[in-house]
């Protein structure tokens, strides 16, 4: 029985995406809830599952766009897949067939060797998706070489991208003399390229539904709100001194790493409370004031970055937040992450320092009316006690719209978050 795979709905205002990918090939037995293919949206990268087993037969290729309720593939529940013991069997069945038993030697059969490794550069090679297939044939590449990121190792055309980004100055992004089979009659040539600077000039590429909404949410805050950003320092001495005292007990009990964005998910709730019009939006002509805590925490994906929501912080205690996030990431990570897990924030938390950051000026995620960037903590000489001291220093940015937000506000805001990060634990006794 043929059963028709659609695209399924993923949220009221979504009427179309990008099938991203296949994770299965045509023709494979898929199980019940094993991994079909990967959507994305203008919201949300999602992965979506078998609902029956059989044999897969694609009729959209990876790239296309696709529409909800759209009709991909079909599954034959009725196709069985061949046993394995069978087929591990088979080889030996046809070693044996041809095995000498008596006699003089026999000379291998011509051409044997070319076609043995004929088939398994063909076997191994039916791992990869079409994409990747296609470029590692175009630039003969040695997979082998390349680090594979995707499920379980499996090399992902990023990954290919930036092998050949990687090796393009050292010309080891192929066989010496490999040239792409597509070159044009009139580029240059590989020694020309490598001179000039290995690789094509320009790449074009269409734009990703996620990273067009990002383009278009980004747009909507600049040109939507009076943002604006004011800036302080933390001194990350306590918080550094709490988590290397308890990081071991932390761990220990709660099964979860003791991070730093439990410390500023906590403060950010506290400094909420302390200056409710921060948790405050603009609708229309009116303001709406929040009395509940989802606080955003900014996840970088693949794709681009998701904030996804931590449901009602003020009750979560520190092992609460950080298993929420810790579950949040891995979800992203694994592209089943929903799209409600991504709506309803009244607040966000930006971590630009994981990637080096020194200093930035967030941008609002509307309807928000406000956003807190962190960033790398760096040691300092400042003044303690009329002492220059060398403390690990954080600066902290607070943007917000100044049509809700004024100035005062903004800045006690800004003052109660560097309170609690200065005095942590003044937090795990709500003072």
């Amino acid at each position: 029985m043929l059963i028709d795979v659609k695209i399924p709905t993923v949220g009221e205002s979504i009427t179309e995406g990008l099938l991203a990918e296949w994770s299965r090939r045509d023709g494979d037995v898929v199980k019940s809830d094993e991994p079909l293919f990967v959507l994305e949206t203008d919201k949300v990268t999602m992965t979506i599952n078998a609902e029956h087993a059989g044999r897969l037969k694609i009729q959209v290729p990876a790239g296309a766009a696709v529409t909800i309720g759209q009709v991909v593939a079909a599954i034959d529940t009725e196709a069985v897949q061949e046993p394995e013991s069978r087929r591990a069997g088979e080889p030996e069945k046809k070693e044996a067939a041809v095995a000498q038993t008596s006699g003089p030697p026999l000379n291998p059969i011509a051409g044997l060797p070319s076609a043995k490794a004929k088939l398994a550069v063909m076997a191994q090679a039916d791992e990869y998706s079409p994409a990747v297939r296609r470029m590692l044939e175009e630039y003969r590449l040695d997979p082998g070489a390349i680090a594979g990121t995707g499920r379980e190792g499996r090399l992902t055309k990023e990954d290919v991208v930036r092998f050949l980004e990687a090796s393009a100055g050292d010309g080891t992004a192929g066989p010496e003399g490999a040239e792409p089979t597509s070159q044009r009659a009139n580029e240059p040539t590989r020694a020309g390229r490598t001179e000039a600077g290995a690789g094509p000039r320009q790449t074009r590429v269409a734009m990703t539904p996620m990273r067009a909404r990002i383009a278009e949410r980004l747009l909507l805050a600049k040109n939507s709100t009076a943002m604006l950003t004011t800036f302080n320092e933390a001194d990350m001495t306590g918080v550094l001194a709490l988590r290397e005292k308890y990081r071991e007990g932390f761990k220990s009990r709660h099964g979860v790493d003791l991070g730093f964005m439990s410390f500023f998910v906590k403060a950010a709730v506290d400094a909420l409370k302390a200056v409710p019009q921060v948790n405050a939006q603009i609708q229309g002509s009116d303001i709406v004031q929040n009395h509940y805590y989802d606080i955003g925490v900014a996840i970088g994906g693949d794709k681009g970055l998701v904030v996804p929501v931590v449901r009602d912080a003020d009750t979560l205690s520190f092992a609460g937040v950080e298993r929420t996030i810790a579950d949040l990431a891995r979800r992203v990570r694994e592209k089943t992450i929903t799209l409600a897990d991504l709506s309803g924030g009244v607040f966000t938390v930006s971590n630009g320092g994981v990637y080096g950051n020194l200093l930035s000026t967030p941008i609002l995620n509307p309807p928000q009316s406000a956003i807190l960037g962190m960033h790398a903590i760096k040691k300092r000489p400042v003044v303690v006690d009329d002492q220059i001291v060398i403390r690990p220093m954080m600066y902290l940015a607070v943007s917000y719209d100044h049509r809700l937000v004024d100035g005062r506000e903004a800045v006690a805001f800004l003052k109660r978050i560097v309170a609690c990060i200065e005095d942590p634990e003044r937090m795990l006794l709500e003072i």
